[in-house]
């Protein structure tokens, strides 16, 4: 690190749950906190939403293998720009599950989706495949961060589909980005801009779709990061629980 170049460290509360939902077998989602402590000393953290695909097996391990990989290359070198970093992540993760999947061995057809939310030196950056979603939030306002990887959002942009057409689509959860699908990958990256005290930060899977904005920024705001996790869940398996579901809520203490 150059002698001139002084982190700041920041404070972080986060909170996190995740259930299987009410119709699926298997919970193939995956999330975590890197490091996974509450220090003050702490310069960077990493915090990743994944949600597995690719059948009974493949779809747990693609997500569990994203959740090893990403950390481990982004914190191998702090002297790298944090984009840089992130990227460079997101690209090996998806060269291992892909690797994975050409085995054969009950693999075939694995991938996730994932995001991650950096914070380094109090600036926020976000990477991002496929339909994970990372929101900002603060008291009178709830901003989508992230743009979702799917057939029908494309449809969307291009004018084909309303807006209200686009959530109930029939094809809305079809993937047209993925870790490990194939052997290239397309990462988004965004400089999100500085952590601040009046804002909070929600990573979630899509089994959270059936939970509105307004209800996301209510209960994000006026509860605990572990408390709205865990509502949150509930709300969604209260609409009927049809996928896997993962929330994790960052702020600054």
């Amino acid at each position: 690190m150059s002698w001139w170049r002084v982190k700041r460290p920041t404070l972080i509360s986060y909170g996190a749950a995740s259930h299987v939902g009410l119709v699926r077998s298997e919970n193939q989602d995956a999330y975590g906190c890197f490091p996974d402590e509450e220090s003050e000393n702490l310069t960077e953290r990493l915090f990743i939403v994944a949600d597995g695909m690719g059948g009974h097996q493949g779809g747990k391990e693609a997500s569990s293998m994203a959740l090893k990989v990403v950390p481990e290359v982004f914190f191998s070198d702090e002297d790298v720009p944090v984009p840089q970093r992130l990227r460079s992540a997101f690209m090996e993760a998806n060269k291992q599950i892909y690797q994975k999947a050409m085995t054969g061995e009950g693999f075939e057809r694995m991938g996730t989706t994932c995001t991650a939310f950096a914070v380094s030196d109090n600036m926020i950056h976000i990477a991002h495949v496929g339909d994970t979603r990372a929101y900002r939030i603060e008291k009178n306002n709830i901003e989508l961060l992230t743009s979702d990887h799917t057939l029908v959002e494309e449809m969307r942009k291009e004018g084909v589909l309303t807006e209200d057409e686009a959530k109930v689509h029939p094809r809305r959860n079809t993937l047209t980005r993925a870790m490990g699908v194939e052997p290239d990958l397309l990462v988004d990256v965004y400089e999100i801009g500085l952590l601040k005290p009046e804002h909070r930060y929600l990573l979630c899977s899509d089994g959270l779709s059936e939970v509105n904005t307004d209800e996301l920024q209510h209960l994000v705001m006026q509860l605990a990061p572990q408390a709205a996790s865990e509502k949150l869940i509930e709300l969604a398996n209260e609409r009927g629980g049809h996928d896997n579901v993962t929330v994790l809520i960052v702020r600054v203490i």
